[in-house]
């Protein structure tokens, strides 16, 4: 009598991830811009791969490559049926995720993925393309390259390790679920104003035209980014940098405005957020390449927040109660000097930023001291020397007119914009600069969140760009499941309910894609049966679990179709 056995894999959210994965074309998309394998290598191609170790990257959230050959393993079943595809004992050892990376970190691939998927999912999910924005950062690493043509190099740090190597991401995103359609990975020396253009060139490209708002920093509002946005049909938005005339041009409209102040409101909120005017400026900019000018009308709006100006204020008032505590600790030395006292007290004004706004004065005071040759009771005809000494008294005041502008200048500052009025007003401005937190959002899932790609143990520069640009897609993947779902819920009647531990009454309108895909917890594929007849059944999913499915308009059937026989593991 044959002995019948039970196994189970533990599934979780992944025929979910693949699913998603292949409704964005992950593997048609890449199988269609890289080399295929050597004609010797069987099994799954790189698109199928991608799909699979992505699937593991954002339900692991973990991008090493040594533990995924495992983990497709212990889940063989059940990730052959959503692939459709049977997978083989070597498709996901450390060599083949390894071509992976090199193949989709070759030069030129990254575009030739990121322009079809982007279209795609523009036309695919209906993506609003009114505003974009494009950010960057640093991701600093501990590797001592040997090549020294590496991109991983020494340059400013975003994350106050100017003492590490590293290089930098560039993210654009599409507003309002903060969807990536550019990602590049560039040298950690370069500096951050060229990097914008080339991006807001393949934004536009896989938009199809430059109408669209494009918001960033004041990398973003150098003069030559903006003649050249202008030049091509864009529009852009970004805060001035505090240089060259910009601060005088600050003082002067803010205390005698250009134009009557207005009240600014944020959408839903009934209170003024702060005030502002605006004033058209001319603009010219001549191109250094083919020696033509560009000119154009500015404008220029001088806003106040006054959020920031109270944040600004306090911590003038903070740093100030600092530098002057630690200046009245100080103690002079024996043989201080005045030079030595002055850059000591100014180190100190310096570190807490407070030099314009505190006036430290040092004042000597001699005194003579008779000091006796020898010991013992003293008499009037005792050996005795004059000895000078030298108390130095710190004085320390606030320059009420430095610390007065600057509260009358906190909180406001210069945006510019060549958009039209029709477009964008003073009141759309503000609330559109507010959503800058979106690319930011992206970044923290790339450097700390679900995406971390630190710690990083790849050393070549084409793998590094390969893993950024899967991480990329991973992004793309986890804020388009996020945005479909809250774009769903915001048509129905009944938040979402279940999804905090602890706390199933806790409802919400904008899950988390984290969350989302955490509901999915604990699904198993158990199999039953010997070797003659084998059956499989999948652990019922909850009413949550269904919930979320039709939100993200995926068939139930990706984890019930898995009790059917599924395909033959080799």
């Amino acid at each position: 009598m044959a002995c019948s056995t039970i196994t189970s894999e533990r599934i979780d959210d992944a025929p979910l991830l693949i699913y998603w994965l292949l409704q964005m074309h992950v593997d048609k998309i890449i199988d269609a811009a890289v080399r295929p394998p050597h004609g010797n290598r069987q099994g799954l191609s790189y698109g199928q791969l991608a799909v699979v170790f992505i699937a593991y990257v954002l339900s692991k959230c973990n991008h090493f490559l040594s533990p995924v050959h495992d983990w497709v393993l212990a889940r063989r079943e059940s990730l052959s049926h959503a692939l459709g595809q049977p997978i083989r004992d070597t498709d996901f050892t450390d060599d083949r995720l390894a071509d992976l990376l090199d193949a989709v970190g070759a030069e030129g691939v990254g575009e030739q993925i990121e322009v079809p998927m982007g279209d795609y999912l523009i036309r695919a999910y209906a993506l609003p393309t009114d505003t974009a924005r494009i950010d960057t950062t640093t991701v600093s690493v501990y590797h001592q390259p040997k090549d020294e043509e590496s991109m991983l190099d020494f340059g400013h740090s975003k994350d106050h390790r100017p003492d590490l190597r590293q290089f930098k991401e560039v993210l654009g995103t599409l507003d309002p679920a903060g969807i990536p359609l550019y990602t590049a990975t560039v040298g950690g020396e370069c500096a951050d104003d060229p990097l914008y253009l080339p991006a807001w060139r393949q934004m536009v490209q896989i938009v199809g035209h430059p109408d669209f708002l494009v918001v960033g920093d004041c990398k973003l509002a150098s003069l030559e980014n903006r003649a050249q946005i202008h030049r091509e049909r864009g529009f852009y938005l970004a805060p001035l940098a505090l240089t060259g005339t910009a601060p005088d041009d600050l003082r002067r409209w803010v205390l005698n405005p250009p134009a009557s102040l207005v009240d600014l409101y944020l959408p839903g909120v009934e209170k003024p957020v702060g005030r502002g005017c605006e004033v058209s400026q001319p603009r010219t900019w001549t191109d250094p390449a083919t020696g033509l000018g560009v000119a154009w009308d500015e404008r220029v709006l001088v806003l106040r927040s006054d959020e920031l100006a109270a944040s600004q204020q306090r911590g003038l008032s903070e740093r100030l109660a600092r530098a002057e505590h630690e200046l009245h600790r100080s103690k002079p030395q024996a043989d201080a000097t005045l030079d030595s006292l002055t850059i000591q007290s100014q180190a100190i004004l310096k570190r807490h930023r407070v030099g314009d706004e505190l006036q430290v004065t040092w004042t000597p005071h001699t005194e003579q001291v008779k000091r006796y040759l020898k010991r013992g009771r003293h008499g009037p005809t005792s050996p005795f020397e004059w000895v000078t000494t030298t108390h130095w008294q710190l004085t320390v005041e606030r320059r009420a007119e430095v610390i007065e502008a600057f509260n009358c200048l906190a909180g406001w500052r210069l945006f510019v914009t060549n958009a039209p009025t029709s477009r964008l007003d003073l009141k759309g401005a503000v609330a559109c600069y507010r959503e800058e937190w979106q690319p930011e959002r992206g970044f923290h899932r790339l450097k700390g969140g679900v995406l971390a790609v630190r710690p990083l143990f790849l050393r070549s520069d084409q793998r590094i760009r390969g893993l950024l640009l899967i991480l990329g897609i991973s992004l793309r993947a986890l804020t388009l499941l996020e945005f479909v779902a809250r774009r769903s819920l915001a048509s129905q009647p009944e938040p979402l309910r279940g999804l905090y531990p602890g706390n199933p009454k806790r409802a919400t309108a904008r899950p988390t894609a984290e969350r989302l895909l955490q509901a999915f917890d604990g699904i198993t594929l158990y199999r039953l049966g010997d070797n003659v007849s084998v059956s499989y059944q999948v652990s019922p999913l909850s009413e949550l679990q269904h919930r979320i499915l039709n939100l993200l308009g995926i068939p139930g059937t990706v984890y019930s179709s898995l009790g059917e026989p599924l395909l033959a593991s080799p």
